[in-house]
């Protein structure tokens, strides 16, 4: 499947990030999910047919590192981008470790942006392409 017509799953309680982020990858050719909070997050990957997520760190019902957590017991292989307006050392180190593909904080440069889901969505078709055989993640 072309990266373009990939999946991405947008999890942010601000309205405005979510539409902003919708508009980028929608013009991309992504095709673009987005939820409110952690645990919507974990019901729409259990859906499957996800290829990348992107968390927000603070959100209501359920944190982004919580939900990465369990993002990493359900689907071990979905990529996951940790994106946050209270960036520090501490927060990145801890979504890294949890198994985030990338640390961003807000506001982030369109190009920026753009670029890290591309090279994530790369990075995980040359994955998939060299275990093939693997369930697919995110279903």
């Amino acid at each position: 499947m072309p990266l373009h017509r990939r999946t991405v799953l947008i999890a942010d309680d601000e309205p405005e990030i979510i539409k902003f982020l919708h508009s980028i990858f929608v013009k991309e050719g992504y095709r673009v999910i987005s939820v409110r909070n952690g645990r919507d997050a974990l019901k729409r990957v259990k859906k499957g047919g996800i290829d990348l997520a992107i968390l927000d760190v603070i959100m209501p019902v359920m944190s982004g590192m919580e939900t990465l957590r369990e993002l990493q017991k359900m689907a071990p292989r979905l990529p996951v981008i940790v994106v946050t307006g209270y960036g520090d050392l501490q927060s990145a180190r801890e979504a890294m470790l949890l198994g985030a593909r990338d640390y961003v904080t807000k506001p982030f440069d369109v190009s920026f942006m753009k670029a890290t889901v591309r090279q994530t969505l790369r990075k995980r078709a040359a994955s998939t392409l060299a275990s093939v055989g693997s369930p697919p993640c995110g279903g």
